[in-house]
């Protein structure tokens, strides 16, 4: 395991849909040589759904020898957040990772991570744009879709939350949550390096009829 120090300049933790969304600010940042790899991986061409955004034909690119450093920063800061906010003591792994690169006036489509507990989006290169958490009803009320004459948004009364991003934030949040990312507006690509993670080992009691082992 590497030893990485990483400075947090901060910290939020929001609760939104009823479910945790974890943004920390950091002052990791890719050495030239991580960045030539990420930069000059094979893409996928872009898709009409994906309105222009590049993805990494390599699902597993964190398991590049070169990109070590930061699987390790990835894994330590998802593995923190579990242990120390949401108090869990089961091992949460990775089981893929990406990047993707948004050229000028480009964004991500609308979309969740199936198969995953949680994913991680580390910002290698962000300028501008948001990340944005989405549903199509909130959860102060889920079984009445009233429009109701809100005063002031906050994260019971929304049905979508803008997280501002820029390089070094690390973004984690359960995969299950639709999100997006507004356009880029500046001329420098964002880039980002995504992380899908899943669980395993022993979970209940034999005698309580509900023991399972992933």
């Amino acid at each position: 395991m590497l030893d990485i120090k990483v400075e947090v300049r901060d910290f939020s933790l929001i609760n939104f849909l009823s479910s945790p969304i974890c943004i920390v600010g950091t002052d990791f940042r890719l050495t030239k040589a991580e960045k030539d790899v990420i930069m000059n991986s094979q893409y996928d061409k872009p898709r009409g759904q994906s309105e222009g955004v590049l993805v990494t034909e390599n699902h597993k690119i964190l398991d590049t020898p070169e990109l070590g450093r930061p699987k390790t920063f990835i894994e330590n800061m998802t593995q923190n957040f579990v242990k120390s906010d949401l108090k869990i003591n089961n091992e949460f792994y990775m089981t893929q990772s990406w990047a993707t690169i948004n050229e000028k006036n480009c964004k991500h489509h609308n979309h969740s991570h199936p198969n995953t507990l949680l994913s991680a989006v580390y910002y290698v290169n962000a300028e501008s744009g948001q990340l944005v958490i989405n549903s199509e009803r909130n959860t102060l009320f889920p079984n009445f879709d009233f429009q109701f004459d809100v005063e002031e948004h906050n994260v019971f009364n929304s049905k979508s939350w803008k997280i501002d991003v820029k390089t070094g934030d690390l973004v984690i949040f359960p995969g299950w949550l639709n999100h997006y990312s507004t356009s880029n507006e500046n001329e420098e690509p964002r880039v980002l390096i995504g992380a899908n993670f899943f669980t395993r080992g022993t979970f209940g009691k034999y005698e309580n009829t509900d023991l399972l082992e992933l």
